[in-house]
């Protein structure tokens, strides 16, 4: 229940995955391991695709060519427009690519060996998780309450780290290599 908790709530960097994709069909299948999408953009212009959602509608002169836009469809993925594809393919013809980030929901821990990326780094999320429901199971309401707070602020820890690192404000500094005479 812990895991199912951390899948819905957790957005940590250890658990970012990033992936190539053609974009050949309107509808492709997203990842197993799929928790939520990151970002994506088009691999060549580095452009980001907008996120569209079911109420808006289809996009304007959505009959083919390169995808601006996707939306989440149950268990796929869906890009806007729907591709164009010639039927045969032409010899030189490539399908669109796209460079997706996507959170992987956390490997789910069956044996005392297991590990993830989530426990390595975070584990306070795991502790204060399976504390929260073994209390809960004990009916023990004020160790429940106080584990609840702290896998909140152990879930909230993660999610603030990932934000710090990536807007750190630290100066980038560039090295040149030296040469030896």
């Amino acid at each position: 229940m812990a895991e199912t908790d951390m899948t819905q709530q957790l957005r940590a960097r250890c658990m970012e995955v990033v992936a190539v994709q053609a974009v050949d069909a309107p509808l492709i299948s997203l990842p197993a391991d799929w928790a939520s999408m990151a970002s994506i953009r088009d691999a060549v212009s580095g452009r980001l695709l907008a996120l569209e959602d079911n109420w808006t509608g289809p996009l304007q002169g959505a009959a083919g060519g390169s995808a601006t836009a996707y939306r989440i469809v149950g268990e796929c993925i869906e890009f806007l427009p729907w591709p164009t594809i010639p039927d045969p393919p032409l010899l030189g013809w490539m399908p669109q690519t796209v460079r997706m980030v996507w959170y992987r929901a956390p490997q789910p821990l069956r044996d005392p060996q297991d590990t993830n990326p989530v426990l390595e780094k975070h584990y306070a999320c795991y502790l204060f998780g399976t504390c929260k429901y073994g209390a809960l199971f004990e009916l023990d309401d004020d160790r429940a309450a106080q584990a609840s707070r702290e896998f909140i602020t152990a879930l909230t820890a993660a999610n603030l780290w990932r934000e710090t690192a990536q807007y750190s404000g630290a100066p980038l500094r560039s090295v040149l290599p030296t040469t030896a005479f």
